[in-house]
């Protein structure tokens, strides 16, 4: 099926059963949880790029980096939303991201700021990525509809071919960060919700935003 050219999309699939899995995964790989997973999973499956810190330290980190960049963000579209300053929480309408994106984008900031004071520099990156990726999507939006999705599913191999450009050894998280990746794209396309060049944007604005963000900070 085709996408429509404004409001709801129409899923490109008949299954009801492939409809709801991709909703499940669009909600599960939600962009605002990937900054926070990313740095989960660095802490997680290496462990050496934070070898100064204890778990409560880390644990604590993660506390505050889903405030910022998972709860306030969240709010902060139902307030939006409550408002009637967006249309819809789902944000189909390019001009329902203009303040999403805006918000996100400052509590982000706050968060890249506040936070990342002490921390390893894959710490620094991975926040200023997640900046600079929301801040062009703020821009592009003005112009063209670029999968949030995908770009925010996309830090996690950008991390990782970080990772690689550091000489950790990351190549499994590579592998099962590209599957996540990909699994996104492919339900974001069946739902409808974009189209293949408005997905593989998404993946190179949120690779090239993470390897720009390591290069600038090294």
């Amino acid at each position: 099926m085709k996408q429509h050219s404004g409001g709801k999309p129409r899923p490109r699939t008949r299954s009801r059963i492939l409809v709801v899995l991709s909703r499940i995964a669009s909600f599960i790989f939600h962009p605002f949880f990937m900054t926070t997973i990313a740095v989960f999973g660095l802490y997680k499956f290496v462990p050496s790029s934070f070898p100064d810190y204890s778990s409560h330290a880390i644990n604590m980190f993660l506390i505050k980096l889903a405030l910022f960049t998972i709860v306030f963000p969240f709010l902060s579209v139902f307030l939006l939303r409550k408002l009637d300053l967006i249309t819809d929480t789902k944000m189909h309408e390019p001009k329902d991201r203009i303040y999403p994106l805006l918000t996100a984008l400052i509590f982000y900031t706050l968060a890249y700021w506040s936070l990342t004071e002490g921390m390893p520099t894959l710490i620094h990156s991975l926040l200023l990525g997640s900046c600079l990726s929301i801040f062009l999507l703020f821009i592009v939006t003005n112009f063209y509809k670029v999968s949030v999705h995908t770009t925010a599913t996309a830090i996690l191999p950008g991390v990782c071919m970080v990772l690689l450009v550091a000489d950790e050894k990351a190549l499994t998280p590579l592998l099962f960060a590209a599957l996540a990746a990909i699994i996104v794209g492919i339900v974001r396309w069946l739902l409808g919700a974009h189209t293949i060049g408005q997905i593989l944007l998404g993946y190179l604005t949120g690779i090239f935003t993470q390897l720009g963000a390591y290069y600038y900070l090294r």
